[in-house]
């Protein structure tokens, strides 16, 4: 009896580590899921702000253009404060007349809004861009 004793032991503790291994492998799992869940909540948030970033650069550019000088330009507009806060907004604009039997000739723009934020590879980064075509026409 005494013999089979000795033969046994050991093996308890071999359970005891394969146990603890197999617990640590499901902790990192669990914690590489939750850090993924935050940067694609992080990075969908991004991209709705992009995109209201992107429209407000579409309406200030219809804007200038009814308003203002009735010119294209293609500035670029940094936006601070609120939630559009840190985006870049470039904007660009071709124009070409056209011309209609019965109207006349009017005018018409495309207009291209493109808003990020950070650089292109870095897990923040975020970019949106809206395109738009307005007239003169009556």
């Amino acid at each position: 009896m005494r013999l089979l004793r000795k033969k046994q032991r050991g093996f308890s503790a071999i359970i005891a580590v394969i146990l603890v291994i197999l617990l640590a492998l499901i902790g990192a799992y669990m914690s590489t899921l939750t850090s993924v869940g935050s940067i694609n909540t992080t990075v969908s948030a991004g991209t709705m702000q992009a995109w209201y970033a992107a429209r407000s650069g579409i309406e200030w550019a219809v804007r200038d253009l009814i308003v203002g000088s009735g010119t294209c330009s293609s500035p670029t507009i940094n936006l601070t404060g609120g939630n559009t806060n840190g985006f870049t907004v470039r904007l660009t604009c071709s124009s070409g007349a056209y011309t209609e039997a019965g109207v006349g000739t009017y005018n018409v723009y495309a207009l291209t809004s493109r808003a990020t934020r950070g650089d292109p590879g870095d897990l923040a980064y975020v970019s949106r861009q809206i395109n738009l075509s307005v007239t003169d026409a009556p």
